[in-house]
């Protein structure tokens, strides 16, 4: 296995990926370029497990609009700052409990027995047509121990979508496993073939059982459709070809440097076009090594207000703020940037210690145009956080009403 330091290999992702069509191009095709589809839009969603620092981490309530002072644990994002939104007071009614983590952050619904659908999800079903992978969950390790209590997307079956733990599982299904495309297609069509056999073996034996057990076979079955309906995906992207790989695999990365790696992976993703929806629940542990403490999370949450507690807040919005930098930097086809059309939501389902309420909300990007950022937005106490989701998703395209317990949308940063 190739070994590379994290600044050889954060400074070739941004050269050696397979070129996109450069602005210089654009102009030389005249017509061609004023007929190009139009960019397109891309949703990423970091949550953080166990909130942060409520004192440090907020702006002033009384610092409304565009004015206000970035508060010591977001200093990082200064140069951003019309960039991004703060919004406060956005709360689940639905609480999944305190150590329940991100488990509901992205649905606003209940959490016993199956789940709702994630705002993920429902995205990915409008902005997944078109790419390869549909979206992409992912984690840095454990994510019960880093306080995201186990999954943070379901799908519309109400069950966990196919997490990456692995920085190698998520690179491969970027840039291929380096097989050939006569392998990948015998390698699909055994699994095609298995899966067929599973489902004939599952419905002779839905004629023998009771109604009761037919209700846990229908679930399986579900499960078996949603693994077909992934086959079937990859089947018709199998000779399209993969971006090139802009470095080797990584290896034996640990603590920041991974967390850095992850995230500079999924901005290729995005320059690609290889998704449109990605979901990475933030390890709080990587960081926790990174700082060399004994604390583990959850006994870190329980210390709100101490200094570890901080410099891992801090630490993970100077690791969020360079990702939102690098995507301001990172060019498109018109001279725009990535920024210019993706929305990044950045927060927790927990504020401070286990407080369930005004979760820390972070929203970065331009979704295309027509929001107004730079601002803190303070609302009434326990505004349900799916108001943020039914606006965020209906500013990509997805043609809905309401979103979980959503009342209306947030027109206050322009949506519609």
């Amino acid at each position: 296995m190739i070994k590379m330091s994290r600044r050889t290999m954060l400074i070739s992702g941004s050269t050696a990926l397979m070129l996109p069509i450069l602005e210089s191009n654009v102009a030389a095709f005249g017509k061609l370029a004023a007929s190009a589809p139009p960019i397109p839009k891309r949703l990423v969603f970091l949550p953080m497990g166990y909130g942060v620092n409520q004192a440090n981490w907020f702006p002033s309530t009384q610092q409304e609009g565009t004015e206000y002072d970035l508060p010591p644990l977001l200093e990082s994002f200064q140069d951003l700052k019309s960039d991004f939104s703060i919004i406060q007071n956005l709360s689940n009614r639905h609480k999944a409990g305190p150590h329940g983590g991100s488990t509901n952050w992205l649905t606003c619904g209940k959490t016993k027995g199956n789940h709702s659908v994630s705002c993920d999800q429902v995205a990915a079903e409008v902005l997944g047509r078109e790419t390869r992978h549909s979206s992409l969950a992912l984690a840095g390790g454990s994510s019960r121990v880093d306080g995201h209590g186990g999954y943070v997307s379901w799908g519309d079956d109400g069950k966990p979508v196919g997490l990456h733990r692995k920085m190698s599982s998520v690179y491969t299904n970027l840039f291929g496993s380096g097989i050939k495309t006569e392998e990948m297609q015998a390698k699909l069509s055994l699994e095609q073939s298995s899966l067929d056999a599973i489902l004939g073996n599952a419905k002779r034996l839905n004629n023998q059982i009771s109604s009761s057990d037919r209700q846990r076979v229908d679930e399986y079955f579900t499960s078996i459709r949603n693994i077909e309906k992934r086959l079937v995906k990859a089947q018709a992207w199998l000779n399209s070809p993969l971006p090139k790989a802009p470095y080797p695999k990584p290896s034996k990365l640990t603590g920041k440097e991974e967390i850095e790696v992850m995230l500079d992976m999924m901005r290729i993703a995005m320059q690609s076009d290889s998704t449109r929806v990605m979901t990475y629940m933030l390890p709080t542990q990587n960081i926790l090594r990174e700082i060399r403490t004994r604390l583990n999370p959850h006994r870190m949450s329980h210390q709100a207000n101490g200094d570890i507690h901080q410099e891992r807040d801090r630490m993970l919005a100077e690791l969020v703020s360079d990702f939102v930098r690098k995507l301001k930097e990172t060019k498109e086809a018109d001279g725009s940037s990535l920024l210019d059309h993706s929305l990044v939501a950045y927060g927790s389902a927990i504020r401070s210690g286990h407080t369930q309420a005004n979760g820390p909300t972070l929203l970065a990007g331009h979704g295309g145009g027509g929001l107004k950022q730079g601002q803190n937005i303070v609302f009434k106490k326990n505004t349900p956080l799916s108001n943020l989701w039914l606006s965020v998703l209906r500013h990509v395209g997805v043609n809905t009403e309401q979103f979980a317990d959503s009342q209306r949308v947030i027109t206050e940063m322009g949506f519609e």
